[in-house]
């Protein structure tokens, strides 16, 4: 028998700290985050129901996924724990939060839960649409889908809503912020190099020769670092130089892994879930009686999926917004056929080992050498040349210097030419 869609509801709502606090666990403030001792650095954000263990490198949402992370439980076992020990479909009664002596916990009170308030919508989608298919190199006709749908807009700040929506009434959403942020190093301007050649290599390599080169007297270049690509600009005749210090810096045994992990959180994109979404996910039924579910990681991932995946049928697709055990349970309690598309990384592996073989888990990220969806769709539809995009603002850049210099030297002839001669009556 499986827990109820409110149980595991009720579960997630009881406070991370007042439990580890029952167990005998001391925790002190950190600024607005709860730390609880004995986990290799489990800080809690009380507020948001949020947690994060530094020495694992893992988080979450909720007292269940808490549990499961910290004490190694399953998710029926954390379930469990979280609700004092209560089976599932059985009869909730309130009950405070303290320690009984078999050992067991009581559940604390239910958490004010905090209301939901939708994002105001902007006129238009230009900017997500522009994001999704530009950026994200997801199809139109995906995109349009999710809008006329109701299910996609843009809001007044620029970011993607993807809303959750029961029932008909919206309780919840996923955003994700459309700017493409850069990172840019160097010692001079774009337009102040001439005779420009573009470099492309990886992005933490192209911040390490930033670093190196950037007192380098006598030698001007710019770079423009993105989460997946980064480009180089230098003189032609200072070119072998920056290539060199390339080439040695990917060749040395620098540690890659933590330069990428720091890089890309200064990149990161803005995105998560909006205040009073806790429990809910985003949600697109696109069959009528659907058979089976697919389950991401995000809205974006699902998207990418069904671009490049058009005759998926009798299914509905899932994003959980992270890792979320509950709502896999959630489908799997419907008797859908879930099926796990999570990252192909260590934490979207131990999820899916989690549920056994009640999931089937889809390898096809893994089989390309990718980290999800988007990546893949990338991958096989990869986005225009920022080379050509170089190139193309290095020769606007020359012709508007050019008029500049042909304006300059007419107005020095207008100004060296004799006065015109004035005819008195």
């Amino acid at each position: 028998m499986l827990y109820t869609q409110e149980q595991i509801n009720r579960a997630n709502e009881q406070s991370i700290t007042e439990f580890f606090k029952c167990m005998g666990y001391s925790a002190d403030k950190e600024g607005r985050e709860m730390h609880i001792h004995g986990f290799g650095g489990l800080k809690v954000d009380e507020e948001r129901q949020r947690f994060y263990i530094h020495s694992r490198q893992t988080g979450g949402y909720g007292l269940v996924s808490c549990l499961q992370a910290a004490l190694g439980l399953n998710f029926p076992e954390a379930v469990k724990a979280a609700l004092n020990g209560e089976l599932p479909n059985a009869r909730f009664k309130e009950k405070g939060f303290s320690k009984v002596s078999n050992g067991d916990f009581e559940p604390k009170n239910k958490r004010e839960k905090k209301e939901f308030i939708m994002p105001q919508k902007d006129s238009d989608n230009r900017k997500v649409f522009a994001y999704l298919t530009q950026q994200r190199r997801i199809s139109p006709q995906v995109v349009n889908e999710l809008i006329n749908a109701d299910l996609l807009y843009q809001d007044v700040k620029g970011n993607a809503i993807f809303l959750d929506i029961k029932d008909g009434i919206p309780c919840g959403a996923e955003f994700h912020g459309t700017g493409r942020k850069k990172y840019t190093i160097g010692n001079t301007k774009f337009a102040d190099i001439e005779n420009r050649t573009v470099i492309k290599t990886e992005p933490y390599i192209a911040q390490q020769v930033g670093e190196i080169l950037k007192d380098e007297k006598g030698l001007k270049f710019v770079g423009f670092i993105y989460e997946n690509e980064a480009n180089i600009a230098v003189s032609e005749q200072n070119a072998k130089t920056v290539s060199d210090v390339i080439e040695a810096l990917d060749n040395s045994d620098i540690d890659r892994e933590t330069l990428e992990r720091t890089l890309k959180q200064k990149l990161k994109s803005f995105n998560g879930v909006a205040e009073g979404t806790a429990g809910n996910f985003f949600e697109y039924v696109k069959f009528p009686n659907p058979q089976g579910a697919y389950v991401f990681e995000s809205a974006i991932d699902m998207m990418s999926f069904m671009h490049l995946h058009p005759n998926a049928k009798n299914c509905e697709f899932v994003s959980m917004g992270g890792l979320k055990p509950s709502v896999v349970e959630s489908l799997l309690q419907r008797g859908l056929q879930v099926a796990l598309c999570v990252d192909n990384d260590e934490k979207g592996e131990i999820f899916c080992k989690g549920f056994g073989d009640k999931c089937i888990v889809i390898t096809e990220c893994h089989k390309n050498g990718v980290k999800d969806f988007n990546e893949l769709l990338q991958k096989i539809n990869p986005p225009k040349s920022f080379i050509g995009t170089v190139q193309k603002m290095s020769r606007w850049s020359d012709q508007v210097q050019q008029k500049a210099a042909a304006a300059k030297e007419v107005l020095q002839n207008a100004n060296n030419r004799p006065p015109k001669a004035q005819f008195v009556r």
